[in-house]
């Protein structure tokens, strides 16, 4: 039994269900002794090419997978780990299988029937932190974290494995027939590869700096100009190929130097600050918006607190913002779609599709359910999401509105 290989896995998805479409997001795998050693880990995020689901659980959001592996890409890799455990291992272990039986029959792969340890089953409670603390395990990292649940889980295995020795017996796969799929050594791409990558300056801001080399300033108005497009590229929180070459293309053409555009987007952020703090009170979600508008301007830390700073102070001075009740006048009357799940709530309660079709409909908006040519807005929860509503919006030429600008275009405070 010492000799045995257990790969212990864990999953992220984006929903509860692979037969009505839902995805794996995240990987990880743990191949461990009985013992507890850890013979090797395995961790990726999986690109699903479909809207993230409930990114508020797994904390996994589009921008995340956008340079990560689809599933054809690790699908021969995942299969070196379990052709060569002599027991898979998982808490609520059959959920993780069916997703895997799912994605592999796309790629016209049928996974066998093999008998599977799981430690939901063995220890009767569903919670993982529960039987953890039962055994008096610690828990580290992020729960909803596929690496670190599989990590918690091995811990458990091996307590359980003390527990009975003769444990394994029943759950040893022997004489399996596994299909052959090629392995492609695909390069991984974790939650902290994300991370540091989102910390490099936007690329659009690294091709500008690149390409430009006058320093004679260019008119005010092609300045403001500048600031249209920004504001519009911006109207779904992300830029994409198409606009960042626009942006890039429209500053050298207008001659603009590094430091105008560099004004132009802390002018950009001031502005929006104004908006955040136009009520009195800067929410939690108002806040992540600002946060994430200045990372995709290249604005540091610094730069948003003194936004924030001067906007606070001018406002003290004067209050008073028109343009929001014009916008929402703009809106009126057009049509609007929503795509994926929403991230933000009102009075504490989470917007559902629902709710968020009603508060348009208030707005004088008209719901519609499906994305045509002839609608006007559609509303996506994540800006990056690759939801089959969102790619036919891009290609129809469509503006897409983060939900948060959404939201306050239409004069509704969420928290």
């Amino acid at each position: 039994m010492s000799a045995d290989k257990i790969a212990v896995i864990d999953l992220e998805t984006t929903g509860l269900s692979p037969w009505r479409n839902d995805r794996i997001v995240e990987i990880g795998v743990v191949v461990m002794s009985v013992n507890g050693q850890t013979h090797t880990e395995y961790e990726t995020l999986i690109n699903p090419n479909r809207d993230l689901g409930p990114s508020r659980i797994h904390g996994i959001f589009a921008a995340d997978v956008v340079r990560a592996p689809t599933f054809a890409d690790v699908a021969g890799d995942l299969l070196e780990f379990l052709t060569g455990a002599d027991i898979i291992a998982g808490h609520n272990v059959s959920f993780d299988k069916n997703f895997l039986v799912k994605e592999y029959e796309r790629l016209g792969v049928k996974i066998p029937e093999i008998p599977l340890l799981c430690t939901c089953q063995l220890s009767g409670r569903m919670s993982l932190s529960e039987c953890c603390n039962e055994f008096g395990i610690g828990v580290d990292g992020t729960p909803h974290c596929a690496l670190a649940d599989a990590r918690v889980t091995a811990r458990l295995v091996a307590a359980l494995c003390s527990e009975d020795t003769m444990l394994l017996e029943k759950y040893r796969i022997r004489e399996v027939c596994w299909p052959e799929v090629t392995p492609r050594h695909a390069p991984c791409f974790s939650r902290e590869q994300s991370q540091f990558a989102s910390r490099e300056p936007p690329s659009f801001l690294q091709r500008l700096v690149r390409n430009i080399h006058h320093d004679v300033d260019s008119s005010t108005p092609n300045v403001l100009a500048y600031l249209t497009l920004i504001d519009r590229a911006l109207d779904d929180r992300s830029i994409d190929a198409s606009e960042e070459d626009t942006l890039v293309n429209a500053a050298l053409g207008w001659g603009l130097t590094k430091t105008q555009i560099f004004e132009a987007h802390k002018n950009y952020m001031y502005n929006l600050a104004i908006k955040a703090l136009a009520d009195g009170v800067v929410s939690d979600v108002e806040r992540r918006d600002l946060h994430m508008v200045a990372r995709l301007l290249g604005q540091d830390e610094s730069g948003l607190d003194n936004a924030m700073k001067t906007a606070s102070l001018q406002l003290s001075i004067a209050k008073g913002c028109t343009k929001q009740s014009q916008v929402q006048h703009e809106l009126s009357g057009k049509t609007v779609c929503f795509t994926g799940e929403l991230q933000t709530s009102l009075r504490g309660n989470l917007i559902t599709r629902e709710i968020a079709e009603a508060l348009a409909q208030q707005a004088g908006l008209v719901v519609n359910n499906n994305v045509t040519k002839k609608l006007d807005v559609l509303v996506v929860a994540d800006p990056n999401t690759r939801s089959g509503k969102a790619k036919k919006a891009k290609d129809y030429g469509i503006r897409i509105l983060s939900d948060v600008v959404f939201w306050r275009l239409i004069g509704v405070t969420v928290d």
